[in-house]
Order: structure tokens, then C-alpha cells, then sequence
């Protein structure tokens, strides 16, 4: 009998600590003075929608300058299914939109959102699970002082790129570190690390080092991943977007107005500086104040280059292998203004591009793109425009092992899930 008492007593304990163990690791909704943390997953699944449904290839507009792409290839090849929604959240009353996604290689992503217009609010969501049909969202954090640019995942720091409202600051170009606490975001920790312009563009993590750039009279700047501080920097005018080559040991910049690559070695700080290996140009990137996102593969820069579609290039010789014009504004009945190639993301032979209110194209390479030599001709076919129905402007999309992340502005972040034959 006693030692059904003592069983009793021990299980007694154990849930105890097991729920002050839960506590400790589930941090709940926190807030102060600029910022707000909802960690309340009822709340949060009320964003949340799972549609289940197919995604059509419909065919694409006509294509600015169309014999650039290469010959067609069906797109029977590719098959999509939308598996998740989420609607923007609310900061201080006002519907914010998706500007940013960062997906790491374990299926967690976190998205960024901004304010069109004043004043400055974002906001930044935490999302787990995207290789089950429903993908989670665990936590968001609303800053009711700064929009965000983009954001950048690594471990349990999560890097947002903003332009503060905070009149007290030198310059309103701030990047952010959050924390994450298992799943959650918490204020406990936070770091900003000052940077020039009017608003920070973009960031990327190379382990021990976070490399960022700012806007118009802006520069990159490399920053201990410790506590921020000032490892180097290089003067930049409009540095918009910034990506890590990782096999060539090579940090690469878009550059705008006009469309340039600048390329550094990376991990390298002469004299407080940064190594500038060389500067390539390109066609486009020539709207102000406009996102142009670079990734690497290959040996290859894939840029979003506004109205002159994607670019590639090598980027040992800066030579120019391949391109995907934009969409004709006449054909789908916009502005021009508004039908701009402002981000690109690639893996194996499959390109997504991101064309504004012209919303998405898929696109397909006769070979991988990470494994055709630099300098080799892309030959790049175009699929068609996915058909999700009336959607606000793209900003940003990202392709990683199988699933598509699209910020789609007010209409929130879309999950995909995409299948090759």
C-alpha cells in the first residue's frame, strides 16, 4: 500500500515539473513599448486555412524579348498543390503584407511583413512543419515602430531587415535580431545593430558572421554574429540584396540604378574594410526603390532584375548565360510599373520568379542549375503563370526541397507543395 502512495507521489511530482518544464520552454504572449508577441497557437490558427487544392500551370503571357528562352517544355512535368494560407497579421489595427520568407533545410520558415504607406509596422511570423500537409504557425511578433524588409533564419536568431519610425535613432536602417525559445519568440535578448540609409535591404548568416546591407547611400557591413558588433564595412550605393556563395567562399550584392554585382571575399576585413573582388554589371535593376533579390547556385547568380526579368550570371566572369524576360505588361492588362521581376529562387532545374502584380511564372532549365558549369548557356524554358485566383502584388519566393513559399502581400503566405515527374 505504501508503495502505491509512493507512486502516486512520484507521478504527482513529474506533472508538476514537466508543466514548469513546459513553461520555461513555451515562453506566452509578451509586449513593451514597440513590441507585441502573440504565442498563442489558438489565436494563431485562426490565420491559418489548409485548401488542399491544385494548383494550374495556366500559359504564360507573352514574354518581352521572348526568343532569349529556350524551347518549351511541358508543363504536365510539374505538378503544385496549394497546402496552406496564412492572411497577414494585424499591427495596431492595419493589415500588414508578406514581403519576406526565409526557409532553412529543416522545414521551419519565418516571414516578414511591412505597411505600405505610414506609419512603419511589421511584423514577423514563425512557421514549423512545411513537409506535413499542414504546416504550423507558432509564433508572431508585431513591431509597431518599423517595417520589414526581409528577414534571415539561423538557429534560433532570427535577422529582420527594417526602416524604424524611431526618431531618437541616427538613421532609421536598423537589423533586428529576435530570439526564438523553442518555438516561440520571446523579447528576452533582442539586439538592434545600427546601420546607414533609410532602410536596411536584406542579411545573410554565414555561421559566425551576419553580412547586411542599406538602401540608397548605404553600404554591406559584416557583423560579429555574437553581439553585432562591427566586424567591416564597404560603401555601397543601393545595395538591395545580399547572398552567400558558399562553395566559392564569395559574398555577393545587387546593386541598382544601374544593376551591378559586387562581389567580396567572404570572411575577410582588411583594415575594418571588406575584400572587394570585382564588380560586374548587368541589364536592369534601374527602378527606384525596388526589391532585387541574388541567389547562388552553381557558381551562379540568379537576380531578380525588375523590368529586365532574370538574369544569369557567372560569377567568375560576370558573363551573362541566361535570362527570363518579364511578363509584357500589355499582354496581362497592367502598368508596367507594377509588372517587375523582383525576386527569383531556383533548385535543381525548377525557377520560380516573382513578377509583381503579374504574380508568379515557373520556369525550367534543360539541365540542373546547380550542376551545369558557370559559364555553360542556360537553356531556360518557360512553364506558365500559376493560377491562384485574384492576388495582390508577389514580393518574394522561395523554392527549397520540394515546397514553394510565396509572399504574396495582403494575401498573405501561400505553402506549396510542388511534384516533378
Amino acid at each position: 500500500m505504501r508503495r502505491h502512495h509512493y507512486l502516486i507521489f512520484f507521478l504527482a511530482v513529474a506533472v508538476v515539473v514537466a508543466g514548469c518544464y513546459d513553461q520555461v520552454l513555451v515562453p506566452g504572449d509578451e509586449s513593451n513599448e514597440r513590441t507585441e508577441i502573440t504565442n498563442d497557437e489558438f489565436v494563431l490558427d485562426q490565420r491559418v486555412s489548409y485548401p488542399e487544392s491544385d494548383v494550374p500551370i495556366g500559359p504564360p503571357a507573352q514574354q518581352q524579348h521572348a526568343a532569349a528562352v529556350g524551347p518549351a517544355r511541358a508543363p504536365a512535368s510539374v505538378g503544385l498543390t496549394l497546402l496552406a494560407e496564412a492572411t497577414p497579421p494585424l499591427v495596431a489595427g492595419n493589415l500588414v503584407q508578406a514581403t519576406s520568407v526565409w526557409l532553412t533545410s529543416d522545414t521551419k520558415a519565418v516571414v516578414g511583413y511591412s505597411f505600405r504607406g505610414l506609419p512603419a509596422l511589421g511584423a514577423l511570423d514563425y512557421f514549423i512543419q512545411l513537409d506535413k500537409s499542414t504546416p504550423k504557425l507558432k509564433s508572431s511578433a508585431a513591431f509597431l515602430d518599423a517595417d520589414i524588409h526581409s528577414v534571415t533564419l539561423d538557429g534560433t536568431n532570427v535577422y529582420a531587415s527594417m526602416s524604424s519610425s524611431d526618431v531618437a535613432l541616427p538613421a532609421p536602417a536598423i537589423l533586428e535580431r529576435v530570439l526564438l525559445e523553442g518555438s516561440k519568440f520571446t523579447l528576452d535578448g533582442n539586439v538592434r545593430a545600427q546601420l546607414e540609409s533609410f532602410v536596411a535591404t536584406s542579411s545573410v548568416s554565414t555561421g559566425s558572421v551576419i553580412y547586411a546591407t542599406s538602401g540608397d547611400a548605404g553600404k554591406i557591413v559584416a557583423l560579429d554574429a555574437g553581439d553585432l558588433s562591427l566586424l567591416g564595412e564597404f560603401a555601397l550605393a543601393d545595395a538591395r540584396w545580399v547572398a552567400w556563395d558558399q562553395l566559392g567562399d564569395r559574398i555577393v550584392v545587387v546593386q541598382g540604378q544601374p544593376g551591378r554585382l559586387a562581389v567580396f571575399e567572404e570572411g575577410s576585413f582588411p583594415g575594418g574594410s571588406m575584400n572587394l573582388l570585382v564588380t560586374h554589371t548587368f541589364p536592369g535593376a534601374d527602378v527606384p526603390e525596388s526589391k532585387s533579390t541574388v541567389e547562388v547556385a552553381g557558381g551562379k547568380a540568379f537576380i531578380a532584375a525588375g523590368p529586365e526579368g532574370v538574369q544569369v550570371m557567372c560569377i567568375d566572369t560576370g558573363s551573362i548565360v541566361g535570362t527570363v524576360p518579364r511578363p509584357d505588361p500589355a499582354s496581362v492588362g497592367l502598368d508596367p510599373s507594377v509588372v517587375v521581376t523582383n525576386s527569383v529562387t531556383v533548385q535543381g532545374d525548377l525557377m520560380f520568379i516573382s513578377n509583381g502584380e503579374a504574380g508568379v511564372y515557373a520556369a525550367a532549365g534543360a539541365d540542373s542549375f546547380e550542376t551545369t558549369a558557370c559559364d555553360a548557356p542556360q537553356n531556360i524554358s518557360v512553364l506558365g503563370a500559376l493560377q491562384f485566383g485574384p492576388l495582390e502584388s508577389v514580393n518574394h519566393v522561395v523554392y527549397r526541397n520540394g515546397y514553394l513559399y510565396i509572399a504574396a502581400g495582403l494575401g498573405g503566405i501561400k505553402v506549396v507543395e510542388v511534384e516533378t515527374n
